[in-house]
């Protein structure tokens, strides 16, 4: 492209920098909302896929039941008469602690003696080697608990404090007696959400004789004779099927909110649109000179992308820092909405993942680009002698302000027919959505049309300027 024509853009860009800051402002924020939303659901996934395999361990099955949980006969009976030996008791439930803001933490009660094949959380990499004077006291004293050395240094615990429960409108009194210390920083986020105790504490916290799941590691010939030694009312599951279960619960959600972020960028590509026409109109009379001078239609339409795809880096480039400030705010949002909703997850912080970063710059300025491809075609393809007219522009507006309206009529049906239509699908009823935002905004020039011909009158008694 000759440097001329970039440097008449520039200048362009220059003297008008409100019109920039609104193209940049309406990337921005498309981007922005985003990226915030796509870290908030991302961030709430993988804090509920640590959890999961911080309780599952390594177990390849789950004996679960009802929502009053297993008899403990059944764990009795696995180990006895069919000989299993990795196989553990596990009770499960979310309480709250006063200490720690009240945010929802999963007790987790164990038997020690089986957990060995399971977590390692007593002992060994894991968790860190606890001492034998905090293990003997966990396995002895009543109300004991242990907490994640990073959870307990950041709410200012310590070994020996009282900690106090909430858990179904009680508020029982607990110890901490250890801190677990895992040595890598996974296990140290699975942990951030766990509150461990012996079984039998658990039970008595919770004030129930019953197991919420039995862990196995069982190989191919022993699934069959585990499922035949259940009772009706327990099932035996795999770990991964229970997750993608709660997963599939949350999937509508995410998708929610990922079309409501699109629906954003939309508006944001209107902006674009406007301000890029108006911008073309302005120069439509520099645009036939050009033409007239020997510039080429490929180079004039280049010339508008050019501009838009510089407008579309800045604004993304300002999208993706207005994105991680408000996905920190997010983030508790999705969280506390999936918590009422679906089920409880414990998110302590926001992992912005490259992926997320380069999605969002990458639909920002494919989004710039998009919009101006139809100004950039309408400043490219006028011929000289027209472009230097402006009584050509307002034919061609009201040539297609009615073929428009027409489309809009149609599209806003259809849009209308599949919000109507008892499908079941949010897709198809975010589709009827979209259309009908576009018929609105495609019936708009007609609209306009006839607004002002309706008012002309009353404002033609103002004079001259009324009258204009």
């Amino acid at each position: 492209m000759p440097p001329t024509l970039i440097r008449l853009a520039r200048r362009y860009l220059l003297r008008r920098p409100l019109q920039s800051l609104l193209v940049v402002l309406g990337i921005a924020l498309g981007v922005a909302v985003i990226v915030a939303i796509d870290l908030a659901n991302g961030s709430a996934s993988r804090a509920f896929q640590l959890s999961t395999e911080a309780v599952a361990g390594r177990a390849t099955h789950q004996v679960v039941g009802g929502p009053t949980g297993l008899d403990a006969e059944i764990y009795t009976r696995l180990r006895r008469e069919l000989g299993l030996r990795a196989v553990a008791p596990v009770v499960s439930e979310y309480i709250q602690i006063e200490a720690l803001g009240e945010r929802p933490m999963r007790l987790l009660g164990v038997d020690p003696f089986s957990e060995a094949p399971f977590r390692s959380y007593l002992g060994g990499a894991e968790g860190g080697d606890l001492s034998l004077e905090a293990l003997t006291e966990f396995l002895t004293e009543p109300g004991s608990l242990l907490l994640s050395r990073q959870v307990a240094a950041g709410n200012g615990l310590e070994i020996g404090d009282t900690l106090s429960l909430r858990i179904g409108g009680r508020a029982p009194r607990a110890t901490l007696v250890g801190l677990l210390d895992p040595s890598d920083d996974l296990s140290r986020r699975a942990l951030d959400s766990l509150v461990l105790a012996d079984i039998a504490t658990a039970q008595e916290l919770l004030r129930t004789d019953r197991l919420t799941t039995i862990d196995l590691i069982l190989d191919d010939a022993q699934v069959e004779a585990v499922r035949a030694a259940l009772p009706t009312e327990a099932r035996l599951e795999t770990p991964a099927a229970r997750s993608d279960t709660v997963e599939q619960l949350s999937a509508a959600f995410e998708l929610n909110l990922t079309a409501l972020s699109l629906l954003a960028l939309i508006v944001g590509m209107f902006l674009i649109y406007n301000t890029v026409t108006f911008s073309v109109v302005q120069r439509r009379t520099l645009f036939g000179t050009l033409r007239a001078l020997g510039v080429t239609r490929r180079e004039l339409f280049r010339l508008v992308l050019l501009e838009a795809v510089v407008l579309g880096v800045v604004g993304s480039l300002l999208g993706l820092a207005l994105g991680l400030l408000l996905g920190r705010g997010a983030v508790q949002l999705v969280t506390q909405t999936i918590n009422d909703l679906y089920f409880v997850v414990n998110v302590e912080g926001v992992e912005v993942l490259p992926s997320t970063l380069l999605k969002g710059a990458l639909i920002g300025v494919a989004s710039a680009v998009l919009a101006a491809v139809l100004p950039a075609w309408e400043a490219s393809s006028v011929p000289p002698a027209v472009a230097l007219r402006r009584s050509e522009i307002e034919r061609r507006a009201s040539r297609l302000a009615r073929p428009l309206a027409l489309a809009a009529v149609g599209l806003g049906a259809l849009g209308a027919l599949a919000l109507w239509w008892p499908t079941g699908s949010i897709v198809v009823a975010f589709a009827g959505l979209f259309a009908v935002v576009l018929a609105f905004a495609l019936a708009t020039p007609l609209v306009t049309v006839g607004v002002m011909r309706l008012i002309s009158p009353v404002l033609a008694r103002a004079g001259l300027l009324g009258r204009l």
